[in-house]
């Protein structure tokens, strides 16, 4: 009899708590009020500058380094709650600067761009707190960044390999304006 008691009990308890719903976590103070520093973002682009592949042959982790990129490489190039986007050399041709046409809705991606050439010339860029976390945040629209813009990227080199990958913590964004086909380098400078 009291196997069948606390059988039922056991039993109706599980099956309420099915149907109720979790209580939603309230987000804390800190990812709440997470946003990107404006001191993060430079007004004035730094005047010499090498290209992302060039800074990628000639950096190794811990290296400080400034580059010029372009904010692409993929169809999302911002990472969701996390300050990090991935960033491509302004040498790869991106869809906009191929033709005079709107033949691709996300230019961007680098769809046409042979794949060894991307992953080569491509780079992760991440906006740390003070703690040296990724700021939880969506780096886009912060100080003007979206996809395709011209960036140029002051930061340190935190990891490399031969392969392709180059993460850059980055301490200073200048954000410059979008390439076209009459004028791919519109916006770099």
């Amino acid at each position: 009899m009291r196997f069948l008691i606390t059988t039922t009990l056991l039993t109706s308890a599980l099956l309420l708590g099915c149907d109720a719903k979790a209580p939603e976590k309230a987000p804390t103070p800190e990812a709440a009020a997470a946003t990107i520093p404006d001191s993060t973002f430079m007004a004035e682009r730094p005047a010499e500058v090498e290209n992302l592949l060039d800074a990628k042959k000639n950096s190794k982790v811990g290296d400080s380094v400034v580059f010029l990129a372009r904010v692409g490489g993929r169809v999302k190039p911002f990472m969701t709650n996390q300050a990090i986007f991935v960033v491509a050399d302004p040498s790869l041709k991106s869809c906009e600067i191929m033709a005079d046409d709107d033949h691709c809705s996300v230019p961007w991606d680098y769809c046409c761009e042979d794949s060894n050439m991307l992953r080569s010339g491509m780079a992760t860029i991440c906006i740390k707190d003070e703690d040296g976390r990724p700021i939880k945040v969506n780096a886009e629209g912060a100080g003007g960044l979206e996809a395709a813009k011209f960036v140029v990227i002051e930061g340190v080199v935190n990891d490399r390999n031969d392969e392709g990958l180059f993460i850059v913590d980055a301490s200073s964004i200048w954000v410059g304006g979008k390439p076209t086909y009459a004028e791919p380098m519109k916006g770099s400078m």
